[in-house]
């Protein structure tokens, strides 16, 4: 038996007259990996910034039986619904350190924070290297691995990623999806990924949904997705 953990119900997004998301429908299980997949520009980005609650929407969107339109920003974070942004939202000056520790802002139990540093620092190595260097002067690959793990110092129940290998060296891609892994399976953290990259998408989730132009397109499992062959042929480059 799982448990939905988050529930989004016939979503819809207007940019002006633009409709950019249209009855979008999707459940996320407790401890799994749900990744969404599409090309840039179909409204995987959006959704994301719906649910965080970023943006106007019209539908109903449920994280842990509460209705997120009756809760503030805040009151999302500290509910544990955490979003990792596409632009990663880091803080250029500060250390990696103190990036890491504003993850933690809104905690009170201290040992918990120390206990999510060194989960962090074991998770990444190079963060642990580069305690004391400054964001902005860290390579990409270095910055989202910090964006990640500041995401994780907020004590996510879901993590949700836009777009985390967007532009990264194939071993940066590796490091990512190996602690996605580790995140899922020992901590049992409940992942959304939203990816372009959908060869990476398809290795790591459990279910996944591909969205088009705004619309749901095709939702199943990580098997049923890669047996898919429009899937196939147009995401993946297998023929």
């Amino acid at each position: 038996m799982t448990d939905t953990i988050l529930d989004i119900q016939d979503l819809n997004v207007y940019y002006g007259k633009s409709h950019a998301l249209q009855g979008v429908s999707l459940s996320i299980e407790q401890g799994e990996i749900y990744g969404v997949i599409g090309p840039n520009g179909a409204g995987k980005t959006t959704m994301l910034n719906a649910v965080a609650g970023f943006i106007d929407y019209e539908g109903t969107i449920r994280y842990d039986g509460t209705d997120l339109s009756t809760v503030s920003g805040r009151e999302i974070v500290e509910s544990g619904l955490i979003y990792c942004t596409e632009n990663r939202d880091l803080f250029p000056f500060f250390s990696v350190h103190e990036n890491l520790l504003m993850g933690a802002q809104f905690r009170d139990d201290r040992d918990a924070v120390q206990d999510d540093l060194d989960m962090v620092y074991d998770l990444f190595p190079r963060l642990d290297e580069r305690r004391e260097q400054e964001a902005e002067t860290m390579s990409g690959g270095e910055q989202q691995m910090l964006a990640v793990g500041r995401a994780l110092m907020s004590d996510p129940e879901v993590l949700m990623l836009d777009e985390p290998t967007l532009g990264l060296a194939p071993v940066i891609i590796e490091d990512i999806g190996e602690a996605l892994t580790t995140l899922n399976e020992e901590e049992g953290l409940t992942i959304l990924l939203a990816e372009q990259n959908s060869t990476f998408a398809l290795r790591h989730a459990d279910r996944l949904s591909l969205i088009e132009t705004g619309e749901i397109e095709l939702a199943g499992t990580h098997e049923e997705f890669h047996d898919n062959e429009y899937v196939r042929e147009a995401y993946v480059g297998v023929h």
